[in-house]
């Protein structure tokens, strides 16, 4: 069997659970993905903003392929999907998007451990937007 034709049985996989049964499945696969790379670049931001959300927003709008937005709400535009399995035509599903929101919620998280936050995904290029845009709300 070919590894796509694997992922084809993934993607039915996950459309049958509930949004929050994905949620609870992605936040523990997004956080194996962060923590393998985008978290180290997310902390040398925080540690160059010396925890300054906005500075920290700033900063992540000069990283090439990210936009942000600053204000009350904050938005993270990313100009590309970055998913390995995405970019490799393994999986095409929108619903793998939950695993994008689920690993800027974690890495927000654990570079503000004492805030809370609100992780909402706008739209994506999987559901056939031109970027992933993601809308962070403190709560």
């Amino acid at each position: 069997m070919d590894l796509s034709d694997w992922f084809k049985g993934f993607e039915k996989g996950i459309a049958r659970l509930s949004s929050e049964q994905r949620a609870a499945f992605f936040s523990e696969c997004s956080k194996n993905c962060v923590d393998g790379g985008v978290l180290s670049i997310y902390r040398k931001l925080y540690k160059d903003a010396n925890g300054d959300m906005d500075v920290f927003f700033q900063m992540a709008d000069e990283s090439p392929g990210v936009k942000s937005e600053i204000g009350r709400v904050y938005h993270l535009i990313f100009l590309e999907c970055t998913c390995g399995l995405c970019k490799k035509g393994y999986v095409t599903t929108p619903l793998l998007c939950e695993c994008s929101r689920q690993s800027v919620l974690y890495s927000l998280q654990n570079l503000w451990k004492e805030q809370k936050f609100r992780v909402t995904l706008c739209h994506s290029i999987l559901q056939g937007g031109q970027n992933c845009k993601i809308k962070i709300e403190l709560i």
